[in-house]
């Protein structure tokens, strides 16, 4: 029945259902990026709360395994916002560093297939499916979901999206292309090939960066800021547990600094991008 009379005389009309917005995300998007996030949460929930189960075929030191533990679940936040993103643009940046960050990772793992595939090794199977499926899988979904950058469009956030892209990449650079210098200035012990996995997740941050300075304000821009925010701050808390493991000196400092600097810039940018 379209409408009924109530009492008075007045017309019932029953409310229009909402409207999907033209650009939704389709279903297998929205499913790729969830089983992502999947992933990641459940990797990086178990290696925050007992490192020595992180699901990770390297022998890592708890402050490692944490940090690692870091870097998968502040991006698998990010993959799971942009799952329940209204518009497909608001996906694009997460799928972009989700198949960066895999397509790298997965390089390292061929690049040190001795050291992933030693004896002893726990989850060796689960690794190497996860990083051969992903990558091809995430160039897919952006062809086939039209998720191509457009225009650069005016972004308030731009300076500190730039900021992020510019340390990152170059830390991310150093640590993967140069990961024994690298190593030689971490602030603490890191071993070369794990130097190398951490710079597939920073290069992957600073894709990130450089999306979110292009993009216009919207949910996409405001994921990229909480997953910041919850990389920065679950870091931060990982560090401050094991500051034993910390070598005096600048690097340590300056490690610090920036870890707080950050947990400051993306809270301010995240309440402003709202």
């Amino acid at each position: 029945m379209a409408s009924e009379s109530v009492a008075g005389g007045a017309v019932y009309e029953p409310a229009a259902p909402a409207a999907v917005p033209a650009d939704a995300p389709r279903w297998w998007l929205r499913a790729y990026l969830l089983l992502g996030a999947a992933q990641g949460l459940f990797l990086g929930a178990t290696g925050l709360v007992v490192p020595a189960e992180l699901q990770v075929p390297l022998r890592l030191s708890p402050l490692n395994a944490r940090f690692v533990a870091a870097l998968y679940f502040s991006a698998a936040l990010g993959l799971l916002l942009s799952a329940f993103a209204r518009r497909r643009v608001d996906t694009r940046i997460f799928v972009f560093c989700f198949g960066l960050a895999t397509t790298l990772i997965l390089g390292v793992t061929l690049l040190h297939w001795p050291d992933f595939m030693a004896a002893g090794l726990p989850h060796r199977p689960l690794w190497i499916f996860a990083y051969v499926v992903d990558p091809p899988l995430a160039a897919l979904i952006i062809w086939a979901a039209h998720l191509w950058p457009g225009p650069a469009a005016r972004q308030p956030l731009a300076p500190l999206f730039w900021t992020l892209a510019a340390v990152l990449g170059v830390t991310g650079a150093l640590l993967l292309f140069a990961p024994a210098a690298a190593a030689a200035l971490w602030p603490w012990t890191l071993p070369p090939v794990l130097a190398q996995v951490y710079g597939g997740f920073f290069l992957a941050f600073c894709l990130a960066g450089v999306l979110a300075a292009r993009e216009a304000p919207g949910a996409g821009v405001r994921n990229v800021c909480l997953a910041c925010l919850t990389l920065f701050g679950l870091s931060l808390a990982a560090s401050l547990a094991h500051l034993d493991r910390f070598r005096p000196g600048p690097p340590s400092l300056l490690w610090f600094a920036i870890l707080g600097l950050g947990v400051l810039a993306f809270a301010v940018a995240t309440v402003r991008s709202w």
